[in-house]
């Protein structure tokens, strides 16, 4: 008993998430320049971000934030643009690509201290929210998504840590800091959707929960002022984000054809287009092309595939001397799998009094994001990939912490939770262990028992 106490103690303590971090700064910035080869969508990303620097328009069906935010510290840096990102496998410069790719290493590094936040906001132990982190660290998908010139790692990062600032604001003692905390909260949820568009299902959770609060507290003056709020700020700083692209784009580029011939004009400066006719025929041509989008991909998926960690995304491949390396972006299948557990238990428990009693109300809160971000891709015909499914995976990772902390280790003696828990973290540390290989492309001799068993894999997931 004496040990477990002990084990308990250091669990509880804030030691294990300054650990975590650090193993996470590790795990992200580890071989970050390797390959040294361009790598999946980093053939559109590099491109789009080296636009900035030459100042040609370009054209992406998202937002501009993402592209924006690896430029600023690329020119910083002293990033040189000249390279033109034209096919996967294309050799690059090392130091380049570790500058291009830094950012979203960088916040993925801090994204498990996001969810151990968010999780003690929940109102989850020390031990719990460790455990969430932990998941979070040791996923092959959130790492595999956030080695590369990718954008996912911002829209997940600011969009939870929106929930978390939210939950902070609801908390706050004095009514300044509750609408400061607001106003971070939807500048946080808006930074997610000038990401990708995918990022507005946090922003329409905030008004959710401010609705929810404003009901439960019968104050519909405070609720108002939250939603001005929560239209005001995101509105002007998405229009900012647009501002500073078209700013920065100021030349004829490979993105005229996408456009009017009164926007290609004004990229000559010829013609007199204002900020809001430019602001709109963007914003409308990118929902036209997501719409229309009809082009296919080996590696597209569904949704109903997606929590059982299937089809998973051959990124990149290289044959050198014998040896073969492989990049796959596919989920832990240890956290996959329980998650797809918790969330089967979590949705049941709507229909079950006995366990819904014992969840908190905000519980559902998580589960209405994890199927918010997973069912329009029912109604959605453009292709998809499993990297569409990470944010309902995060909202998995925090519901399967609160199911065990309050459904789970309840029911165990605290030797037997102490071993459910440490299975848990030590099952899914081995797992990532074990497919690290397939996440950073080591290269590994191509007849080996090794190569064939992750043939297999990538084969059954298929």
């Amino acid at each position: 008993m004496p040990m477990i106490n002990l084990i308990n103690a250091f669990l509880n303590s804030r030691y294990p998430i300054i650990i975590l971090t650090v193993v996470a700064l590790i795990t992200r910035f580890a071989f970050l320049s390797y390959p040294a080869e361009v790598v999946f969508d980093e053939v559109y990303f590099g491109k789009f971000v080296s636009a900035y620097f030459d100042r040609q328009y370009y054209f992406d069906i998202h937002p501009p934030l993402g592209k924006l935010i690896i430029a600023g510290l690329a020119a910083l840096s002293g990033f040189k643009p000249g390279f033109d990102f034209s096919h996967i496998g294309e050799g690059f410069d090392a130091q380049y690509l570790f500058i291009l790719r830094f950012l979203p290493a960088l916040f993925s590094s801090f994204f498990p201290l996001v969810i151990y936040l968010l999780l003690m906001q929940l109102g989850a132990t020390r031990k719990t929210a460790f455990l969430g982190a932990f998941l979070t660290v040791f996923d092959n998908a959130v790492l595999g998504q956030s080695k590369f010139i990718l954008l996912d790692i911002f829209l997940l990062f600011f969009g939870f840590l929106s929930l978390h600032l939210f939950l902070k604001s609801q908390k706050a003692v004095s009514t300044l800091k509750s609408y400061l905390f607001l106003a971070a909260a939807a500048t946080s949820a808006i930074f997610s959707a000038s990401i990708k568009w995918t990022g507005l299902s946090f922003l329409a959770l905030l008004f959710l929960m401010a609705l929810l609060e404003a009901l439960k507290r019968s104050n519909i003056k405070k609720f108002f002022l939250q939603i001005a709020i929560l239209l005001i700020v995101p509105f002007i700083i998405y229009c900012l984000v647009f501002l500073t692209h078209f700013s920065l784009l100021s030349n004829s580029g490979s993105g005229d054809a996408y456009m009017s011939y009164s926007f290609q004009q004004s990229l000559k400066g010829i013609g007199n287009m204002s900020f809001w006719q430019k602001f709109s025929e963007l914003n409308k041509a990118m929902y036209q092309y997501n719409v229309g989008l009809k082009a296919t991909h080996a590696y597209g998926s569904k949704w109903y595939q997606w929590p059982l960690d299937a089809r998973p995304i051959w990124y990149w491949t290289k044959t050198q001397d014998g040896n073969v390396g492989n990049i796959y972006l596919f989920a832990n299948p240890l956290t996959a799998w329980l998650v797809l557990i918790g969330v089967i238990i979590g949705t049941l428990s709507i229909f079950i009094k006995n366990i819904r009693k014992k969840l908190p109300p905000l519980f559902y809160i998580l589960l209405l994001g994890y199927f918010g971000n997973l069912l329009p891709y029912l109604a959605i015909t453009r292709v998809a990939f499993l990297y569409h499914y990470l944010p309902s995976l995060v909202f998995g990772i925090l519901m399967l912490a609160i199911l065990y902390e309050k459904i789970i280790a309840p029911k165990l003696s605290p030797k037997n939770d102490l071993l459910t828990y440490g299975a848990m973290l030590s099952g899914s540390l081995l797992f990532f262990i074990l497919f690290a290989p397939l996440t950073y492309g080591f290269l590994i001799p191509i007849n080996s028992s090794l190569n064939h068993f992750y043939n297999f894999f990538i084969t059954l997931l298929s």
